[in-house]
């Protein structure tokens, strides 16, 4: 549901990096600390109410509605890099 939502909202998919950005702005955290790899735990802003800015950056930009245990399962950004293309809002 969340691809065929994401396609009906005209948008157009994001690459990686646009992503990564995404997530420096979101979590106020230097783009060059955030990589695929990286752990949840390394990003300093990525506590509580990080996430909840995730989970409203996600349905505002991508009508990707993200619960609160979907969001605490995340463990590091390609986890959200892999959402993002499971919604077919990512290009690469």
């Amino acid at each position: 549901m969340g691809k065929l939502l994401w396609k009906q909202t005209g948008m157009k998919p994001i690459s990686t990096l646009q992503a990564l950005h995404l997530l420096a702005e979101t979590f106020d955290e230097p783009l060059d600390r955030l990589a695929p790899a990286t752990a949840r735990d390394a990003i300093a802003g990525w506590d509580s109410m990080g996430a909840l800015s995730l989970m409203a950056e996600l349905d505002e930009r991508f009508n990707i509605e993200l619960t609160a245990e979907a969001s605490r399962a995340m463990a590091r950004v390609a986890d959200v890099i892999d959402l993002l293309r499971r919604h077919g809002a990512l290009v690469d």
